[in-house]
């Protein structure tokens, strides 16, 4: 979604995106919002709504607000807090603001200590107070098609500002002597980066006379209600946290994680959570650089189209076909070649999430469930 501007035309209390007061222009990248304000009933109201142009920083000064990307997930709002604090201890800005970041206040207020947060409009007068406007996407290249070529956002970001960081935050972590309960974490946005249901059923089987196991659902996703709809119904018990707060929350507690590429794995990784990742389309090296308390189940598929981890966060639609490189059956260069990612047009490409569930790619479809029980083993022995 663009960035955009607005002004209205009387006072609107919107809980979702905070008080919108009248007659004073806002800045947006909300897609909720630009759909609202362009329909019908909010017409008569709305002064102008328009789109802005992102303009790159020429000169970086003492003040600085940090504009995210639209829609980012739980894992990307846990790299760029880590950057942005990284940003903080490292070089001297009297005043950092971060904007568009969401549902994911919460997170930057209690695990990277931001200051001045604005979660979905910021105001031309609350933008004044700051000399610099930096949008991650904008000014950083590695951070323009994130959804083609995975980088690590923390290290691409610490490295164009020439700051350290790492991966865990200093707060106080809770240490297990031994491990009584398994958090199984199967769920995704991409059904490229979710469990296979053969291999959680694989896993209840072998955990279940061993330990305590339970598995995290998300009462929101059709991918999760699929699953759970598919698993065997004994064995275990199901967590549905409430919110994104109640999952963090949760997770703190954990006493060993079984995680593919999703917001869980991001939340462990700061919190120096035990467990293992089952790596499929995204590098184990750039979801846990520095890390050592996960350990990665190192994916090796190759076909004649794909070697993994390709860098993939979700199936696309090309040609009117949607699916993965190995589906597909064409190489990532060809994708790469393209003017523009927009004629991939993933919004297409959900119609097809429940199919890629129950038929899983290549890389998905040849983990290796030998090699995942045995690091278990190890690691609960």
């Amino acid at each position: 979604m663009p960035y955009f501007s607005f002004s209205i035309k009387e006072n609107l209390n919107l809980i979702e995106f905070e008080n919108v007061k009248q007659n004073i222009t806002y800045y947006s990248k909300n897609t909720k919002l630009w759909k609202l304000f362009h329909s019908k009933k909010m017409k008569p109201i709305i002064n102008f709504i328009q789109f802005e142009n992102r303009i790159k920083v020429s000169i970086l000064k003492k003040k600085i607000l940090f504009c995210v990307p639209p829609s980012i997930g739980l894992g990307d709002a846990i790299e760029y807090g880590l950057a942005i604090n990284s940003i903080k201890k490292n070089l001297f800005f009297k005043k950092i603001g971060i904007a568009f970041v969401g549902d994911y206040s919460f997170l930057f207020k209690k695990y990277f200590s931001a200051d001045y947060i604005y979660p979905h409009i910021i105001s031309d007068q609350e933008i004044k107070e700051y000399d610099n406007v930096f949008h991650f996407s904008l000014e950083i290249e590695e951070l323009k098609n994130q959804k083609i070529v995975r980088s690590n956002i923390a290290e691409q970001i610490s490295k164009y500002f020439n700051v350290p960081f790492k991966n865990s935050i200093n707060i106080n972590k809770k240490k297990f002597s031994k491990i009584r309960t398994v958090s199984l974490f199967p769920i995704s946005k991409s059904p490229i980066r979710t469990m296979p249901i053969n291999l959680i059923n694989e896993l209840i089987l072998f955990l279940k006379n061993r330990v305590n196991v339970e598995i995290y659902f998300n009462k929101n996703s059709e991918i999760s209600l699929n699953i759970e709809n598919n698993i065997i119904k004994e064995g275990y018990k199901k967590i549905d946290p409430v919110d994104c707060p109640a999952l963090i929350k949760q997770i703190e507690n954990i006493e060993y994680g079984i995680f593919i590429d999703s917001g869980p794995l991001h939340v462990a990784k700061i919190l120096e959570k035990k467990g293992i990742f089952i790596e499929t389309s995204v590098s184990n090296n750039i979801l846990l650089k520095n890390s050592n308390m996960i350990k990665s189940i190192v994916n090796d598929y190759k076909s004649s189209f794909c070697k993994a981890p390709c860098g993939l966060i979700d199936t696309f639609n090309y040609k009117n076909r949607v699916g993965c490189y190995d589906s597909l059956e064409i190489k990532q260069k060809e994708i790469l070649n393209l003017r523009s990612f927009n004629v991939l047009k993933r919004g297409q490409a959900k119609k097809n999430i429940l199919f890629y569930l129950l038929n899983p790619v290549g890389c998905i479809k040849k983990l290796s469930i030998r090699r995942i029980i045995k690091q278990i083993e190890e690691d609960l022995s």
